[in-house]
């Protein structure tokens, strides 16, 4: 009786190679695009629950509640609280003693909650802050401050300020308009690639929201980061 051998030809072997090829050059593009999305997403949605805790602590504990910059070490505990070159590493929130200095004192003043965005020389999520009117039109930082600290204060409300290597800056101001967070790729380079990878995060006196790809107001249009503009964690300015 004749053996009858199986298996595939090496023609066969060869188109399906090249076929699985075709595949993976399709599908991974793809995959990278989701992935960079949800990382993305991920970070603006970190800081949206850390403002909506800080707004209910501040109420809780009676005291004023300050989400700011931090440098996250490598054991994964925050430092250098309110330091503007910390600005993209990660942000914390504490809660202030009642001298109420807006400066983070170890022995006075209570730790809460501290994220991590991003490691020096990886950055993984490039972020920026703008004050805009209802509209989305820009607003000054003559009207008060270039924000990069909230305050969350037992009344509910919140009040904004800057930031330098000291520490917080100035008089805090209510917000007026929306304190607008933006986040997208940190890997990205192409204007339409950071557009598309972006999530925006709006803060409002009384809410925290987002901006889904559904709303077309001038809110939530996608503001163009200046790359140069950008520390070694990703922390960008305008």
């Amino acid at each position: 009786m004749k053996n009858i051998q199986k298996g595939f030809t090496l023609i066969e072997l060869m188109v399906t190679i090249a076929i699985m090829a075709i595949m993976m050059a399709i599908a991974i593009p793809n995959l990278s695009e989701w992935v960079a999305k949800r990382r993305v997403a991920a970070a603006a949605e970190k800081v949206a629950n850390m403002i909506r805790f800080g707004r209910s602590e501040a109420a809780r504990l009676n005291r004023p509640v300050y989400l700011c910059p931090v440098q996250i070490r490598k054991d994964g505990n925050p430092n250098g609280y309110c330091k503007a070159e910390n600005e993209g590493s990660g942000l914390a929130l504490w809660a202030d003693a009642e001298s109420n200095d807006k400066k983070y004192q170890r022995n006075t003043d209570q730790p809460l909650r501290a994220i991590i965005l991003n490691k020096a020389g990886d950055v993984r999520i490039r972020s920026q802050i703008l004050n805009v009117n209802y509209s989305g039109g820009s607003i000054s930082a003559s009207n008060g401050v270039n924000t990069k600290v909230l305050a969350f204060l037992p009344d509910g409300s919140i009040r904004r300020y800057g930031l330098d290597s000291n520490g917080i800056t100035g008089t805090g101001y209510p917000i007026s308009g929306y304190v607008k967070y933006e986040f997208t790729d940190g890997q990205a380079r192409e204007v339409e690639i950071l557009k598309r990878r972006s999530a925006i995060l709006l803060v409002s006196g009384s809410q925290v929201s987002f901006c889904d790809s559904s709303n077309t107001s001038a809110v939530c249009e996608y503001t163009d980061f200046d790359i140069t503009k950008c520390n070694a964690y990703g922390g960008c300015s305008k």
